[in-house]
C-alpha cells in the first residue's frame, strides 16, 4: 500500500521531468548554471573539491565585507555589534532606497505604474521568502 508521501512523488516525478525537459528544449538553462560556469576554473562544467572551496571562501569574504560595510554604516555605539535600534535603522534605509528607485518622479508617492516598473526591475521587492526562493520555511530554514 502507498502512503501519501509516496503517492505524490509518484505523480509530481514525471511533472518535474516534463517541465524540465521542455525548459531544456526552449533554451531555458536553470540559474545555478551560470552560476557554475562562473566558478569552474578549468571548464570541466563541475566543480570540483578545490573550486568548491574557493567559491566558499570568496562567498565569506563578500559577507564579511558586507558586514564590516552595514558595522561601519550603522554602528552608532561602536560597540562592534548592530542592536535592535541599529538593525531597524538599517531596515529603514534600505527601505528608502528602494523607494527611491521606484519612485521614479520624486514625488513622494507610488503610482500603480511606477510600482509595476520597480516590481519588473527587481527594485528589491520581487524577492519571496526569507532567501528569496518563495518558501520562509523548509530545508535548512529557521522560521
Amino acid at each position: 500500500m502507498l502512503t501519501k508521501l509516496k503517492l505524490a512523488l509518484l505523480i509530481a516525478a514525471p511533472l518535474v521531468a516534463g517541465a524540465t525537459t521542455y525548459a531544456v528544449a526552449q533554451g531555458a538553462a536553470p540559474a545555478g548554471k551560470d552560476r557554475i560556469h562562473k566558478l569552474d576554473k578549468d571548464g570541466d562544467g563541475t566543480l570540483d573539491a578545490a573550486e568548491r572551496a574557493q567559491a566558499k571562501a570568496a562567498f565569506a569574504a563578500k559577507r564579511a565585507a558586507r558586514h564590516q560595510q552595514a558595522l561601519a554604516t550603522y554602528d552608532a555605539n561602536q560597540d562592534g555589534t548592530l542592536d535592535a535600534a541599529e538593525r531597524q535603522a538599517m531596515r529603514d534605509a534600505k527601505l528608502a532606497e528602494r523607494f527611491g528607485a521606484m519612485d521614479q518622479n520624486g514625488d513622494g508617492a507610488l503610482t500603480l505604474d511606477e510600482f509595476k516598473a520597480g516590481a519588473g526591475a527587481k527594485a528589491g521587492l520581487h524577492r519571496h521568502g526569507r532567501h528569496g526562493h518563495g518558501r520562509t520555511h523548509g530545508a535548512g530554514m529557521k522560521p
